[in-house]
């Protein structure tokens, strides 16, 4: 289920790209430890707590880029049926406008509620 802002055409939560990013950092996270289990299998040093750690660390990793791996896919999804990717970009003096008015709306939302407190 998707919720949105009934006033606009947000969608709640995080965007599936800040969410792709996130995967990439748990991969990262995910293949540093079984980078350290491979250099610590080899060493041929008995270290057996540091090796359940690392495999401990590697599975909760593994299980948030399953995780992330799916959630993605149903955010970017969402995102999509929104109507947000693939749509052109707003050129600098529309962009200009729009923050300008939200800056003027925004002054003007502050001023009124300064006189409602007197």
């Amino acid at each position: 289920m998707v919720t949105s802002d009934p006033g606009s055409r947000l969608l709640a939560g995080p965007t599936a790209f800040a969410l792709m990013r996130m995967r990439f950092r748990s991969t990262t996270v995910a293949l540093a430890f079984l980078a350290i289990m491979g250099v610590l299998n080899v060493s041929g040093i008995p270290q057996l707590w540091p090796m359940y750690t690392a495999a401990a660390a590697m599975l909760v990793s593994g299980f948030s880029v399953a995780f992330l791996i799916l959630y993605v896919a149903i955010k970017a999804e969402a995102e999509g049926e929104a109507g947000g990717p693939g749509e052109d970009y707003l050129q600098r003096a529309d962009f200009l406008e729009i923050v300008q008015s939200a800056k003027a709306e925004a002054e003007e939302s502050a001023q009124k509620s300064r006189t409602s407190r007197r």
